[in-house]
C-alpha cells in the first residue's frame, strides 16, 4: 500500500504540494493569519488593477467616435501573455475536460476587465475578511 501511495505522490506532484499547503491553512493559525494577510493585499492589487483597465476603457471611448469600447480580460491576457494563455488552454483542456475552457473560462473571461478583476477581488476580499470573535460565556 505504502508503494501504491509512493507512486502516486510521485506522479502527481503539484496536487501533493497544493493538498500540504491546505492542510497548513487549516490546521496552522499563523500560516491562516499570513494567507489572510495576502490575500487581502492580492485582492487590492487586483481593485487596483481593475480601476486602471475601467479607466483605460473609458478613455478609448471618450477617444473613439463609433461608440462605447470595452475590452474583455481575455483580449487583454492574450496581449500580455499570449503563450501562457494557450499553455493554460491546453493543460485544462487535457487535465479536466475541454468543456472547463470552452463552457466556464472563456465565457467568463469574454466579460468586461474591470468587472472580472473587480468581481475576483470582492470575492477574495470576502474570504480573507476579519472575523470578530465572540466569547460566549455560559454561566452555570
Amino acid at each position: 500500500m505504502t508503494e501504491s501511495l509512493t507512486q502516486l505522490i510521485k506522479e502527481n506532484r503539484t496536487l501533493a504540494v497544493v493538498a500540504v499547503i491546505l492542510l497548513l491553512l487549516v490546521f496552522v493559525p499563523p500560516v491562516r493569519a499570513a494567507t489572510k494577510v495576502a490575500l487581502r493585499i492580492l485582492a487590492r492589487i487586483l481593485l487596483l488593477l481593475a480601476l486602471i483597465a475601467l479607466v483605460s476603457d473609458g478613455t478609448r471611448t471618450i477617444a473613439n467616435d463609433s461608440g462605447i469600447v470595452i475590452t474583455s480580460a481575455l483580449q487583454y491576457w492574450n496581449e500580455a501573455a499570449p503563450t501562457m494563455l494557450e499553455n493554460l488552454k491546453r493543460t485544462l483542456s487535457l487535465k479536466i475536460h475541454p468543456l472547463f475552457w470552452d463552457g466556464l473560462l472563456v465565457p467568463l473571461l469574454s466579460l468586461p476587465a474591470w468587472l472580472v478583476l473587480s468581481g475576483t477581488a470582492l470575492l477574495i476580499l470576502y474570504l480573507a475578511r476579519k472575523r470578530r470573535e465572540t466569547n460566549i460565556f455560559a454561566n452555570a
